[in-house]
């Protein structure tokens, strides 16, 4: 586990000085921001380097388009609107609504985050839920849920009631006018992904059919991830050899 941890940080570093990049998508090489995603129905990249992933918007079973609303508290994110006619929330994830997303490699991922999550008294919404299932690559399933409990205060837990793994922050406070934006780190353990879904379900005051406004609705940010050790080690190695070759140009 600390080999991999230490690869990890050893090649984000490295990544880092070199300012390394995907795609002329202006993505960066671990992390796709769904401010790139444009106004169709799947969006297609490359990630860490050599994996096929592809986004996508649903409405219900049926194919969607990517959706915008203006950023709040600085952070800008994606939604999902129908290809025709009217609907709750255009620029966020309404419930029945869903962002995909399939990897062509199981891939660790280190964090994502979702913005305009929000508690009650703001904007009439209590307890707003986002539901995020992900397929290992042993093609087991799991879902988990995030609530928003507070201003800067929430939970993360599975679908089955138990803590979840990881981590989450509050990065722009969930009251009127901020961003109510979460970053949720290590959220799936060490279990490499293939697939994901972004969906909302009812919050609590949506599920005791109160008057609530729109929810539960949010925005996609962004998700990060690392590759497999072994790839790790591979580019650290092409990394050095890289230095190497530059020194010894330079002393000849």
């Amino acid at each position: 586990m600390k080999t991999r941890k230490l690869i990890q940080l050893g090649l984000l570093a490295a990544l880092t000085s070199t300012s390394l990049a995907a795609n002329a998508t202006a993505n960066t090489f671990n992390t796709i921001y769904g401010s790139n995603f444009g106004a169709g129905g799947s969006y297609s990249t490359t990630f860490l380097g050599d994996i096929n992933t592809t986004f996508s918007a649903k409405v219900g079973a049926a194919d969607g388009k990517f959706s915008f609303k203006a950023a709040q508290g600085g952070y800008q994110g994606v939604g999902v609107s129908p290809k025709t006619g009217s609907e709750r929330t255009p620029g966020e994830i309404d419930i029945g609504e869903s962002i995909n997303a399939s990897f062509s490699k199981g891939i660790f991922i280190t964090n994502f985050k979702l913005g305009l999550l929000f508690d009650g008294p703001e904007y009439g919404d209590v307890n707003e839920k986002a539901q995020i299932t992900a397929t290992y690559l042993d093609n087991s399933v799991q879902t988990f849920i995030f609530t928003a409990t507070g201003k800067n205060t929430g939970s993360w837990m599975t679908s089955t009631g138990f803590a979840a793994p990881g981590t989450f922050a509050n990065l722009s406070t969930a009251e009127d006018g901020k961003g109510g934006v979460w970053s949720l780190s290590n959220p799936f353990g060490n279990v490499r992904v293939k697939d994901l879904s972004f969906t909302a379900i009812h919050g609590s005051c949506g599920a005791a059919g109160g008057s609530c406004t729109n929810q539960s609705d949010y925005t996609l940010i962004s998700v990060s991830a690392v590759p497999e050790p072994e790839t790790y080690a591979m580019m650290l190695l092409g990394l050095l050899g890289v230095g190497f070759m530059a020194r010894r140009s330079k002393q000849a």
